[in-house]
């Protein structure tokens, strides 16, 4: 079993407003925004990241933008493809403009700042797994 040296939440909200520059979730929303993408995160790279003995800035930032993305999704009119106000014209339809689950949308969104790291990989990986001996590499 993992020893968990990486402890909840991995990313703070002055961290998202003073390095990611973030300016779309209040604090108010971030911390449940931050806990989301973290449970995530940790989903598509197979819990590696609470293993590692810091988190890395590719997570950080991941997680701040899979969580801003959240936000802005969250503030949609659910089926409503397009809005025009002085007319007040509302178009309804697939919202999805590429097609994509939100859970694609996530892991792409997420792969951006973390497909060099070596996290996502599906197989072992040696600097990240299990180092009690169930693994050989």
């Amino acid at each position: 079993m993992l020893q968990e040296a990486i402890k909840s939440p991995y990313v703070s909200y002055e961290y998202y407003q003073q390095t990611f520059s973030g300016k779309t979730i209040t604090e108010e929303e971030f911390s449940r925004l931050e806990f989301q993408a973290e449970a995530f995160l940790d989903r598509i790279t197979f819990g590696r990241v609470k293993g590692l003995p810091e988190i890395p800035e590719a997570v950080k930032m991941a997680i701040c933008a899979m969580a801003e993305y959240s936000c802005q999704e969250g503030k949609k009119t659910p089926g409503v493809r397009s809005e025009n106000i002085d007319g007040y014209s509302v178009s309804y339809g697939d919202t999805g403009s590429s097609g994509k689950s939100r859970s694609e949308e996530l892991y792409q969104i997420a792969s951006n700042y973390l497909m060099s790291t070596g996290l996502l990989f599906r197989g072992g990986v040696k600097r990240h797994d299990c180092k009690c001996g169930h693994h050989r590499f």
